[in-house]
């Protein structure tokens, strides 16, 4: 994975304590419709929309964000190129064994996978 291939992109975030309160970020662009980035060392990746009136603005989706790293040190795009590489290269059973049984709340995580494809 190429840095180059990640397009930089804002995001609008909000409302947030307040009905006129919004929060502006940098992040990256992965397929359209998610964005990537670094806030006070929490990486998150987000569900977003594209503003229609500007090329580079987008304002948060339906789905929420997943934090997937705290305490992130090292420059955004590199963090962030090393991820996506390492998830690409990883199928799904390995991605649920070997990440998601060992988040660090140790947590049950209730995704109902069967319900919601029809499996």
């Amino acid at each position: 994975m190429n840095k180059s291939n990640f397009e930089k992109v804002s995001l609008i975030l909000g409302p947030c304590d307040l009905p006129h309160m919004y929060e502006l970020f940098e992040g990256y662009l992965i397929k359209d419709r998610y964005v990537i980035m670094i806030d006070n060392s929490v990486l998150t990746l987000r569900h977003v929309k594209k503003e229609r009136h500007h090329s580079h603005l987008y304002v948060d989706g339906d789905t929420g964000g997943i934090t997937l790293a705290r305490h992130v040190q090292r420059e955004d795009i590199d963090v962030i190129t090393e991820l996506v590489e390492r998830l690409r290269n990883m199928d799904a059973l390995s991605f649920l064994t070997d990440e998601l049984l060992w988040n660090t709340c140790r947590e049950d995580i209730d995704f109902d996978l069967v319900r919601n494809k029809g499996l």
